[in-house]
């Protein structure tokens, strides 16, 4: 039993499909989906489905028409949610830079206050001192 034309056309376009799936999947070293693919996963699961309802002389029309939509779902669902967690994670390292800034500067207080008094204690003694010598 043989596949038609347009059933190899269906399997390829799937196997693309779950090709650009898994890739959207994928985590670059950073821990989030490179940018982008949501996008492209989209347009592709649109063009695929644009081409199983599309039929007739209308099928490039819903093929295109699928992808655009696809890619814009994608986009909105995949890549922007992406972007916040990528925005939210910049947000926390400006906030840990920050906190370590302020962590540094209240140490820095903290031992310019017991430099200036060991120095007042030591200038009270030499005072003593000198006042036991007379």
């Amino acid at each position: 039993m043989g596949f038609s034309k347009r059933g190899c056309g269906l399997i390829s376009v799937a196997g693309l499909l779950a090709a650009l799936a898994l890739g959207g999947c994928e985590q670059n070293g950073r821990g989030a989906a490179s940018p982008g693919l949501g996008t492209l996963g989209g347009a592709a699961a649109g063009g695929v489905l644009g081409s199983l309802v599309g039929g007739g002389s209308g099928r490039t029309a819903a093929i295109v028409g699928g992808a655009v939509l696809g890619g814009i779902v994608g986009n909105r669902t995949v890549d922007s949610s992406a972007q916040d967690r990528q925005a939210r994670e910049r947000e926390a390292a400006r906030d840990r830079e920050m906190q370590r800034q302020l962590d540094f500067e209240r140490q820095r207080m903290l031992q310019e206050e017991q430099t200036r008094r060991e120095i007042e204690e030591q200038r009270l003694f030499e005072e003593w001192r000198a006042q036991q010598g007379r």
